[in-house]
């Protein structure tokens, strides 16, 4: 009787485990790091969300010479930036690659944030809170 109210007891808490887990929103940290993916940023975003719904949180973290892609004059980057920003996806541009690479932070795309932390411990960062790590 004791072993059919403890197997009881478990469906129970496994089960309200999985709707909790259910209830929260996919969360994705997408990782630039090299300047040529960038281009796949718009279309990675739109598939996500097309495929998991509008709920998901996104968030973009570039590092690396990636950086050096992202100024206003790189108009088909431009374009790309411009219509993640518009999903109401984040990007955060390491600002030890900004600063490494000497990039003008009044030249970058507007709309780009310079993070407070090395982009790298910013994906672990995301990573531990939960976030699905995609390297672009």
């Amino acid at each position: 009787m004791k072993s059919n109210r403890l197997f009881v007891f478990i469906v129970l808490l496994f089960s309200a485990s999985m709707l909790h887990a259910a209830s929260e929103p996919v969360k994705v940290v997408l990782h630039v790091n090299d300047g040529h993916k960038i281009g796949h940023l718009g279309k990675s975003v739109q598939n996500i969300r097309k495929e998991l719904g509008e709920d998901v949180r996104i968030k973009v973290v570039v590092n690396g010479k990636a950086v050096t892609r992202l100024l206003k004059t790189n108009t088909k980057n431009v374009e790309v930036i411009q219509s993640v920003l518009k999903q109401k996806v984040p990007i955060g541009l390491c600002h030890n690659a900004v600063n490494n690479n000497r990039v003008n932070k009044n030249l970058l795309i507007e709309g780009l944030d310079i993070l407070n932390t090395d982009g790298n411990v910013t994906v672990l960062n995301f990573q531990r809170q939960g976030y699905i790590y995609i390297k672009m």
